[in-house]
């Protein structure tokens, strides 16, 4: 337990995760806000809203926490693919499976009119299970390489 605790707090300390809560608070924003536009603003369904969103957010979010944040050194071909890979799984199986129970699991509670209320509820939830995946996947991919100095 008390190994479990020096390790969060040595992350809850690092430059690298307050940089890496920036960057995701940022692509939470663009991607909540890419997913309500095509949600709610173009009538696409939620699943493959958020297909299209965390597709646009993906190549942002590469970039800033390749350089910014983890500023890493590993190969471009293999860190991106990678990449893809830890984000995709994270936003189209882990988010796909949040939103999908939480819309339906609201749908016994509330009426059909309120389904792009729940949707965006669905996937606030969602991103909040997304950032722990991917912050544990990006801080393996991108330690792969050396790191730069700060």
């Amino acid at each position: 337990m008390r190994s479990i605790l020096s390790s969060l707090g040595r992350v809850l300390h690092s430059k690298e995760f307050w940089k890496y809560v920036l960057v995701g608070g940022c692509n939470t924003l663009l991607d909540l806000g890419l997913f309500s536009l095509f949600s709610i603003g173009c009538g696409i369904t939620p699943v493959i809203a958020n297909i299209m969103s965390t597709c646009i957010v993906l190549c942002v979010s590469y970039f800033l926490n390749r350089r910014f944040v983890f500023k890493s050194d590993a190969s471009y071909v293999r860190s991106s693919v990678q990449f893809v890979m830890v984000t995709l799984f994270s936003g189209w199986v882990v988010q796909g499976a949040v939103i999908w129970a939480v819309t339906h699991l609201l749908a016994w509670w509330f009426s059909p009119a309120q389904a792009d209320v729940w949707a965006v509820l669905a996937k606030i939830c969602a991103m909040g299970v997304g950032m722990i995946s991917n912050y544990i996947g990006y801080h393996w991919l991108f330690r792969g390489g050396r790191k730069r100095g700060d």
